[in-house]
């Protein structure tokens, strides 16, 4: 988990969450946050993230990252006149100014061994009832219920 502001990142989901709200992103806009969050402080040029994001294609570059990068910017309360986190080298890249801190995902802690061993207790006695029934039904139904053999019919009789 990545935090820097207000916001938290998961690299593993590719979630960017604010105050527990998930704020939506493109998946551009996410790979460039990638980016820049994994060298904070440092340069990463425009070439860099054009062979990351547009790898293969033969997009018009130029405005392409322009409206990726407002994408972010807007999704992160961030300006270019007064920037908190992404600061706009010109004629070179951008770099990510916010301090990022990595901290270890925090997994609810869940407590099970009470309810559960009591689960299995009652799903073993619950199949053991039913096994037993299933023996006294299976031995004793002719006597409960008797034979449903029909009688032999009149015709086989006289033969």
């Amino acid at each position: 988990m990545k935090v820097f502001g207000d916001f938290q990142f998961d690299p593993t989901s590719m979630k960017l969450t604010r105050a527990g709200h998930r704020i939506r992103l493109t998946a551009q806009a996410l790979d460039l946050l990638v980016l820049l969050i994994e060298r904070p402080g440092e340069l990463v040029t425009r070439e860099e993230i054009q062979r990351n994001l547009w790898p293969a294609s033969s997009v018009e570059f130029e405005h392409s990252i322009d409206v990726v990068l407002n994408r972010l910017r807007k999704a992160l309360g961030d300006n270019s006149k007064d920037p908190r986190y992404i600061q706009t080298v010109p004629r070179n890249g951008y770099r990510f100014i916010e301090a990022v801190k990595s901290e270890a995902r925090r997994e609810p802690v869940v407590v099970h061994r009470g309810w559960t061993r009591r689960l299995k207790t009652y799903a073993a006695v619950a199949f053991f009832a039913a096994a037993v029934t299933f023996l006294i039904v299976h031995t004793r139904y002719d006597k409960v219920v008797g034979s449903h053999v029909p009688p032999m019919s009149r015709t086989t009789q006289t033969k």
